[in-house]
Order: structure tokens, then C-alpha cells, then sequence
């Protein structure tokens, strides 16, 4: 069965259901759990692979929407992709430029670089993702993309669905890269993840030196980093924390490479927040490279040792203990900080502690699609502009009530807020949830949490 096949109700790839679930809230968790490989890094790490001129094998891979997807893209130009027990094969030995088919996933855009050096030409997808863009439909931003692309010497132009990219070779540039941020003070911004990652990739595969200033500093841009020197990329970095690409076109990415995914930093918080508000006993977190992914999310776990939730780190392994008493902290949303997909986890700890607590977002100024659902759910919260307040204790207990989740932290959220109503709550939106986490309602079931599907008519 080509590796696509196997995730294609995830990828987007065919028209999902407007599923829900029903959840019945009031019981205790109890067990331990796994968590898969970051997403974010899966996505950065199979551009690489494509750019490079030499196999990858990617282990500890999640079996989430984007791996499917982006397999499907890569056997869909000409390379092959397969994948077992969580190990994903990339030969991209054939894949040839051309229109990348939108799979519903926003990662796709990162396949530029590489179909560039293959015929001088491509077409990426502009939307795809949860719509947290500050756009009136929630589109994320695509400027940074064709602006990177131009500092290396492509012809970059849009339509309403694609990036179209022309170059018969890039060239190496020199590129701050605070300059895609809104608050270069905070060095912060919805662009400045993407304009890295792109900067990265774009100069790994170009001829000239690049020098890359400020560079976005978390693993889906440090592991890509990584993976492209495994594959033969001469990439040295500065005392000031530059990147210096001395790229030798995409012919010098030659060398086979294995690489195994960082642990989901997401997943990580995800588990957390069930385990502080839901377990009945202390809760183990297991995964492959968690001490790495721990390191990663210092700011997070900084604020949630504010909150007071207890975590005890023993290697690969975290143990989460239920929440006796929780205090109101205030928390700022940073790109070089604390991860914006944790910011709906956050808040919903808030909720059990005493106290007023906020939430500043400056990276996504509309990631508050779990706001309207806390709040039918019994939850005292206030949005001002881009801040979030939270008067608790104000756990969520307003039972009979459905609640739309219209992103994917939004939902699983929403659906940990559940579990806390003594008694029945409809989740609505409950799709995103396969981009994130391979099983969601599966894990929390084998947990004892009493879920159930609820399938309507297929969306056009």
C-alpha cells in the first residue's frame, strides 16, 4: 500500500467529515502515556531530504496528517516515501519541480528550495493549517516566503492558492532575520519562524556564502540545521549565534542520513496539562529524545512551575502530578519562549488556580479559538486585544453544552476541558486534532476517559 494510502482520512487529501466528539466528563485519568516525534521538526527535516541528493530514513516519525501528506506530495513528484512503524524513507532522487497539489497542510511551502534545484521552477500551496492568521478567513501569512526567496535570486510571484517560484540557481545572501519580526525587542513574530526556516533551506541548496543574523531558535530550525550538515551542508555558526552557509549547491547535500525526530515539545505540554488536571494519581510521560524536547520547552516549564504544577525528569521520562493547588501567574507569548500552540493548555490551567492569570500573545494575535468554549463551559475569561484573562478558580462544569474548536490546540484544549464537566459535552471541529497528534481521543480512552464519535455529513 503506498505510504500515503495508509493516512489519507488524516491528510486532507479527501473531503473530513465534520466530525465530533462526545465527551463524558467527571472521571479520573490514570496510566501512562507516549508521545510521538515533533511535527514541526517532521516538516523542515523531509524539505531537507527532498533538497538533498542522498536517502533519509527519519525514525521516531508521528503518524499525524503531515507525515501523510507530505508523502503523498513526494511520491506524487517522483520520489518515494515509505513508511513503517513510525520509520519514514525518503528517496526524492526523482522528484521533479512542478505544482504542488494542496493536501490541506500549510508545511508543503517548504518543498520550494528544493523543487527549485530540481527543474527551476515551482508552485507551493499558500494555505493549508489551522487558520490563526490575522487575515479577516485566518490565512497564514505567505510574504515571508516570497521575500526570502528574492534575497536568494528567485522570481517570486501569488495567486490566491500558490507561491510560484522561479530560479535557475539560487545565490547566497546575507539576511537579518529580525527583520521578519513584529517586535524585534521580544524578537518576536507570526513570520519569523517561517522566514528562518525558508533562509535555512534556501541557502543550504544556493552557491555563494549566506550569512543567516538571528536565526529562529527552536528545534524545527536548530534540528534542520542538524540534518543538513548530516547530508554535507558546511553551515558554522557565530559566538553571536549566526549562521554561516557556505552552500555549494544542492550536489554537496550527499550523504545518506538517519535521524530521529525530537519528542512533540506539544504533545509534551498537552500530557502535562491532562496529567495536572485530570489525573488521579501521578502520571508518566515517555518518549524518544523527551530530555531534549524538556530542554526545549524551559519556558514553559518555567511558567508552569509558576502555576505550581509538580513534574518530576528522569531522563527520557516525565511524571506529571495532579494539580492539589494552583497559583495565578501571567504569562507572555514569545517566539524565542513559550510556544503559542502551548498558549490554549495554559490557559485552561489557569482556570483551576487562584486567582487572577493572563496570557499575552505576540506571535499568533488570533490564537483564542478555545476562548468562546471555556467560557460556555463555566470558565471566567476576558479578551483585550491580544491579552486573555483568566479569574479562577473557574475550572470548567457547566455540563450539556457543545463547544466548537475551530483550530487544532483549540480542540484537544477544548476536549481536556471536557473531561473535567461532570457530564456530557459535544466537542465540534474535532478533525484538526489528526494534524497533531496521531490519536488523541484513542490515548485519552486508554487513560479511562469515556469518549465517543459522533460522524455527520461529509463537508464539501
Amino acid at each position: 500500500m503506498p505510504t500515503h494510502d495508509v493516512f489519507r482520512s488524516a491528510a486532507g487529501s479527501t473531503p473530513l467529515a465534520a466530525d465530533s466528539l462526545v465527551v463524558t466528563g467527571g472521571r479520573r485519568l490514570a496510566g501512562d502515556t507516549q508521545t510521538g516525534g515533533f511535527k514541526h521538526s517532521l516538516v523542515t527535516v523531509l524539505a531537507a531530504a527532498c533538497a538533498a541528493r542522498a536517502p533519509a530514513v527519519i525514525t521516531n516519525c508521528p503518524a499525524v496528517a503531515e507525515t501523510g501528506a507530505l508523502a503523498g506530495l513526494i511520491t506524487d513528484l517522483g520520489g518515494t516515501a515509505d513508511y513503517v512503524a513510525g520509520t519514514l524513507t525518503i528517496d526524492a532522487d526523482g522528484m521533479t519541480g512542478g505544482t504542488v497539489s494542496d493536501h490541506g497542510i500549510h508545511g508543503s511551502v517548504y518543498l520550494a528550495p528544493a523543487l527549485l534545484t530540481r527543474s527551476g521552477q515551482a508552485a507551493v500551496p499558500t494555505g493549508g493549517g489551522c487558520r490563526i492568521g490575522d487575515d479577516p478567513g485566518g490565512r497564514r501569512p505567505v510574504e515571508q516566503y516570497a521575500a526570502v526567496l528574492g534575497r536568494f535570486g528567485a522570481t517570486v510571484t501569488h495567486t490566491d492558492e500558490h507561491l510560484l517560484v522561479r530560479a535557475d540557481r539560487l545565490t547566497g545572501c546575507e539576511i537579518d532575520l529580525l527583520d521578519y519580526t513584529s517586535d524585534r525587542a521580544r524578537r518576536t513574530g507570526p513570520l519569523y519562524s517561517g522566514a528562518s526556516k525558508m533562509a535555512v533551506l534556501a541557502a543550504a541548496v544556493a552557491h555563494g556564502t549566506s550569512v543567516l543574523h538571528s536565526p529562529y531558535p527552536k528545534p524545527d530550525v536548530t534540528d534542520l540545521v542538524a540534518v543538513l550538515r548530516d547530508f554535507g551542508a558546511d553551515i558554522d555558526t557565530t559566538a553571536q549565534g549566526s549562521l554561516v552557509v557556505h552552500g555549494r549547491g544542492p550536489d554537496a547535500l550527499d550523504r545518506p542520513v538517519r535521524h530521529e525526530l525530537v519528542a512533540d515539545l506539544i504533545e509534551v505540554v498537552t500530557w502535562i496539562c491532562a496529567g495536572a488536571l485530570l489525573a488521579d494519581a501521578p502520571m508518566r510521560l515517555r518518549g524518544a529524545n523527551l530530555g531534549r524536547a524538556l530542554t526545549a520547552l524551559r519556558p514553559e516549564l518555567s511558567a508552569l512551575a509558576d502555576l505550581g504544577v509538580g513534574l518530576d525528569r528522569s531522563g527520557d521520562e516525565l511524571t506529571v502530578h495532579p494539580a492539589q493547588f494552583l497559583r495565578a501567574t501571567d504569562v507572555v507569548i514569545t517566539s524565542p519562549g513559550v510556544f503559542s500552540d502551548s498558549h490554549p493548555f495554559l490557559a485552561l490551567l489557569m482556570t483551576a488556580a487562584r486567582g487572577r492569570s493572563t496570557i499575552t500573545e505576540t506571535v499568533w494575535a488570533t490564537r483564542f479559538g478555545y476562548h468562546a468554549g471555556l467560557e460556555a463551559l463555566g470558565a471566567r475569561l476576558s479578551r483585550h486585544g491580544t491579552t486573555i484573562t483568566v479569574d479562577g478558580p473557574c475550572r470548567p462544569s457547566v455540563p450539556d453544552r457543545s463547544v466548537h474548536a475551530p483550530d487544532l490546540r483549540a480542540a484537544a484544549a477544548l476536549v481536556l476541558a471536557a473531561l473535567q464537566v461532570p457530564g456530557r459535552t459535544v466537542v465540534t471541529g474535532t478533525h484538526h486534532l489528526r494534524r497533531g497528534y496521531p490519536d488523541f481521543a484513542g490515548t485519552l480512552r486508554a487513560l479511562g476517559a469515556v469518549i465517543e464519535t459522533e460522524t455527520s455529513e461529509v463537508l464539501a
